[in-house]
């Protein structure tokens, strides 16, 4: 069965007048007057005593103090100046129908959140409501998060995802080693959901319900790839007789996914899955680029299956001919969805987006085959304002091979230590 974790204010429920109101109302017994209410919208999300140190420059005891006062405006009146999102219940009856669990995680108080449910009556759909005290206990995300997964220790990545509209609830769930989706017609931008590195993002209800309910067969395939990739050897684990790169970093992994192409089966699964998101995510697609040169058969392939025209993009101009540095025919307003094989850092495929834009190209955005999810990739490509989606990430590889026995499962947790710092060699030697 999934689980869908939710955050609450900004996702399911728009508590803006409330809140800002009540950190208005704390504000003032401290002199301090806002005539626009809109520059308070920071508060909402985070925990409120971290917003008042951060906006504000408060002290943590005078946070503290802010906070009670915050409460006493809220706690009465501006706990139901909120109003639901339109089409929020027709969407949790829907998941509910489904089978899926729902639960509320948030920073908020767990009775102020039970009633603001009750009142709007949103309570009938979950299974639980999982909050912060009124002592201030649990009151960052992440904590939240954790102590939903000791209450259901049944709880996995394969079959529990966050859902929420600001960073918060994304890096708290990828501390948790749950996935998350990010929305869009809450409090955070875009670009904090990316830079934060959510797995998915959705703009409307409709579209996420489609995202939780066709996520259990992408989860099905990306496992399926992972494995693939595995028995091919095109991702290869060595933790305890690291690999260099060009760079001078040690790494554990080495991935080469060009092996897709002299393995029949995985690339004809490899290819579809390529094609399939291309529909998804890129409707409105007119043609294929492949990067130069990993992503040009992958590019070729998936275009012939999509019935697309495809061209690639080298790494610089040529030096001789007609000089191009993109091959093949585009046109000037024509949309593209680059095809790359692995994103690392970011750097070459940002590269590449870059010239095509250049070109007058409208670059809807990436299908890669694996990432690493590495920090410095995901700001690059959030900093671009590219979307990236890949069939397979280091995360699930990971899982993967010490699933199946190529790796021991305590190297794991070393393996997202290198992902999430690769300077940082103190994973070498960490099973020892």
């Amino acid at each position: 069965m999934k689980t869908v974790l939710f955050d609450l204010d900004g996702t399911l429920t728009d508590p803006g007048e409330g809140i800002t109101k009540a950190v208005a109302y704390a504000l003032a017994s401290f002199g301090i007057d806002v005539p626009d209410r809109t520059t308070l919208f920071p508060f909402i999300g985070p925990p409120l005593i971290e917003s008042f140190e951060q906006e504000y420059g408060f002290s943590r005891e005078k946070a503290e103090r802010a906070t009670k006062e915050f409460r006493v405006y809220f706690q009465d009146r501006g706990i139901f100046e909120n109003i639901p999102y339109p089409g929020v219940v027709d969407f949790l009856a829907a998941l509910r129908k489904a089978g899926c669990r729902l639960i509320v995680a948030t920073s908020k108080p767990e009775e102020f959140a039970e009633r603001i449910l009750e009142r709007f009556g949103l309570r009938q759909y979950f299974a639980d409501v999982v909050g912060s005290t009124l002592t201030e206990e649990r009151t960052r995300k992440h904590e939240v998060i954790a102590h939903v997964l000791h209450k259901y220790p049944e709880l996995t990545r394969e079959n529990t995802v966050m859902v929420g509209d600001r960073r918060h609830d994304i890096e708290g769930a990828h501390k948790n080693g749950l996935r998350a989706v990010g929305i869009l017609w809450g409090y955070g931008s875009r670009a904090e959901l990316e830079r934060a590195g959510a797995d998915r993002l959705a703009a409307s209800f409709q579209e996420l319900e489609t995202i939780l309910l066709q996520e259990d067969r992408q989860m099905e395939l990306q496992n399926e790839i992972a494995k693939d990739l595995l028995s091919i050897g095109a991702v290869f684990f060595r933790p305890d007789e690291p690999f260099t790169w060009a760079s001078g970093i040690k790494s554990p992994v080495y991935c080469d996914n060009r092996l897709i192409l002299t393995a029949p089966a995985v690339r004809t699964s490899v290819e579809q899955a390529i094609a399939d998101t291309v529909r998804r995510e890129y409707p409105g697609c007119e043609a294929l680029m492949g990067t130069s040169t990993a992503g040009i058969a992958h590019a070729a392939i998936a275009g012939h299956l999509l019935g697309l025209p495809m061209g690639y993009v080298r790494s610089s101009a040529k030096d001789h001919g007609r000089q191009n540095q993109i091959e093949g025919r585009l046109q000037k307003g024509q949309k593209v969805v680059v095809v790359e094989d692995l994103i690392s850092t970011g750097g070459s495929v940002i590269e590449v987006v870059d010239v095509l834009r250049a070109a007058g190209a409208e670059v809807l955005g990436i299908v890669s085959i694996f990432t690493y999810g590495m920090k410095k990739g995901l700001d690059r490509l959030a900093a671009a304002d590219v979307k990236n989606v890949s069939l397979c990430n280091f995360d699930a590889v990971a899982a993967m091979a010490a699933e199946e026995g190529y790796i021991k499962k305590d190297d794991v947790r070393r393996l997202l230590a290198f992902r999430d710092n690769p300077s940082d060699e103190s994973w070498i030697g960490g099973s020892k």
